[in-house]
Order: C-alpha cells, then sequence, then structure tokens
C-alpha cells in the first residue's frame, strides 16, 4: 500500500478534534524502579564531586525499570590533562564498583569536560 493513500476511508472524520492520553500511568514497581535509578544518580553525583572536585551538570537518560544496565548518566565534571582524567575516572570506577546502591543499580557513566 503506498504512503500517499489515506488511512481512513474517504468521508471518516478525522479525530484529531478529541485527543487522548498515550501513555499509560506507570504502575507502583516501574515508579519504585525509577526512583531506584534516581536514588544512584544522585549517589553517583556524590562520589564524581568527591574524586574530580565537582560535578558542574549531570545528566540521566534511557532510564529502565529493569535489565543489566538501568540508564546513561552523563556527569560534567573539570578537565585538567587525559592522563589526570584517566586516573581519576579509574579511581571513580572503583568506588562505584564497591558501592552496595551502584552495585545494585548499574549505570552507564558517561564523563563530560566542564565548561572552563
Amino acid at each position: 500500500m503506498s504512503a500517499f493513500l489515506p488511512s481512513r476511508p474517504p468521508g471518516v472524520a478525522s479525530d484529531r478534534d478529541a485527543p487522548r492520553l498515550q501513555q499509560r500511568p506507570l504502575t507502583p514497581a516501574e515508579q519504585r524502579a525509577r526512583w531506584e535509578v534516581r536514588a544512584a544518580q544522585w549517589r553517583a553525583r556524590e562520589l564524581a564531586e568527591s574524586v574530580f572536585g565537582e560535578v558542574t551538570d549531570m545528566a540521566a537518560t534511557g532510564i529502565r525499570a529493569d535489565g543489566p544496565l538501568r540508564g546513561l548518566l552523563r556527569l560534567e565534571v573539570p578537565f585538567r590533562d587525559l592522563a589526570d582524567h584517566h586516573r581519576r575516572q579509574q579511581r571513580f570506577m572503583v568506588a562505584a564498583s564497591s558501592d552496595p546502591l551502584l552495585a545494585e543499580v548499574r549505570l552507564v557513566y558517561v564523563f563530560g569536560a566542564a565548561d572552563a
């Protein structure tokens, strides 16, 4: 079938004037799972501040209720030089792997250079 043909038979009115909610409300279990990720997000920020000195910006995306990875966390941290950044990033990963919350709620960490 061609994409240029209408999807409704001729004479059938469009239902644009009757909008309806397309997204279903989250279940209590899904809400708890999202809050687990949020708690892990703030714990990771706390660890990053202790390792890098400060976090200027943070954003979580792709939050999932279950699975081996629960989301992507971008942290904007100070950047001095590449060797120093790698050392600090390794210290952060060691601290994150030994943290009980971050070991349970696994995130992908992306470290960006903060604006100077």
